[in-house]
């Protein structure tokens, strides 16, 4: 019975502390690496004379990081400016002309403005629509019209919607799907992204 007792408590109390401590010795963990990555990789984008290793001889973890992020805003202050937008433009003009910097330059720069559009901005609502078979319904969000290019009728109005993969909502399948055929929510983007990122366990 003594033996039973002790047990039960030790499971109890071991199950609570690993709730707990996990967690965060996860996220410090991640934390620890994700910054000591991004540290020695901007590190090596900083010009010479920027690069810890110059300025110091011992090596401060964290300084790449900071230095670059410095660099970056101001890159970023001066692109706002106007003499900024004229250089930018002409950067912009002299890359296109490139046949294969083009494309990547244009693909990286999509993406990135992509990345950085607020969801409410990128998705223009959620909705429910009848997949992967009759009678089975999956959350998505409505990402517009279809063109006349991609719809299948012309005469009919197709809407464009994601639906995304749990817990993973960043990957998913695109449908062109009729309008009749898409159940509008009163759900926000983040309420839908809780539900579909904890499996249905929240929201």
């Amino acid at each position: 019975m003594f033996w039973n007792t002790i047990k039960t408590l030790f499971k109890k109390y071991f199950i609570a502390g690993t709730l707990v401590l996990v967690p965060v010795a996860g996220t410090i963990w991640i934390l620890k690496a994700v910054i000591m990555w991004a540290d020695g990789f901007f590190v090596s984008l900083l010009p010479k004379f920027l690069q810890p290793s110059i300025l110091s001889t011992h090596r401060i973890p964290g300084v790449g990081l900071v230095l670059t992020i410095a660099i970056v805003l101001a890159v970023g202050v001066f692109a706002r400016l106007y003499l900024g937008k004229k250089l930018i433009a002409l950067g912009d003009s002299i890359i296109n002309k490139i046949p294969f910097g083009r494309s990547v330059y244009g693909t990286l720069k999509q993406i990135l403005h992509t990345a950085f559009t607020p969801s409410d901005q990128k998705f223009k609502g959620v909705c429910l629509v009848e997949y992967p078979k009759e009678n089975s319904f999956a959350f998505a969000f409505i990402t517009g019209e279809s063109t006349p290019e991609s719809s299948p009728d012309v005469a009919k109005k197709y809407l464009r919607v994601f639906i995304p993969t749990t817990p993973n909502p960043t990957s998913g399948f695109l449908l062109i799907m009729p309008e009749d055929k898409v159940k509008i929510l009163d759900l926000t983007i983040e309420e839908a992204s809780k539900i579909i990122i904890s499996g249905g366990l929240l929201g």
